[in-house]
């Protein structure tokens, strides 16, 4: 029994050791920096009208990119200027407290929650949970499809 334990084990050590891993979610750096931008990165889907959200998208075209911090009726935002640098790392410079934070960020493909198919980490975020959620298929260049699904849930909640 011992000797088949022992086989067990050192076998499995082995499949472990040349069995091909499962290809890793996270995206090399340049992939990701080409799907941070344009596209809207949300900590969470709001299940009621009051839920509060977090929004980043950045937008080098038009100078730089929005942190909102909302609900589905309200909020605040603040803009800033940014790039990547190193190929993983964003610098942030906030015009409003003068701050500039570098933080390293990964996206990684992701299975939910829905409808998200991409998670976003910004290590050292400056302003948010650290975490966000997006979607591969998004082609929202200015927003609207982001304010059109808030409006359908809040249409859906009312």
């Amino acid at each position: 029994m011992r000797k088949l334990l022992i086989l067990a084990l050192f076998g499995g050590f082995l499949a472990a050791c040349h069995g091909k891993s499962s290809p890793s979610p996270q995206l090399s750096a340049d992939d990701a920096r080409d799907v941070l931008i344009d596209r809207n990165w949300i900590d969470r889907m709001p299940e009621t009208t009051t839920d509060r959200l977090h929004v980043y998208r950045f937008v080098p075209t038009m100078g730089g990119g929005v942190f909102q911090d909302r609900t589905l009726f309200k909020g605040t935002f603040e803009l800033f200027m940014f790039k990547v640098e190193r190929g993983d790392h964003i610098v942030f410079d906030l015009p409003e407290t003068r701050e500039k934070v570098t933080s390293q960020f990964k996206i990684e493909n992701v299975a939910g929650p829905a409808p998200f198919d991409l998670k976003l980490t910004i290590w050292s975020d400056p302003r948010g949970p650290h975490v966000y959620y997006g979607m591969r298929s998004e082609t929202d260049r200015d927003g609207h499809v982001l304010e059109q699904a808030l409006a359908a849930k809040r249409a859906a909640r009312d």
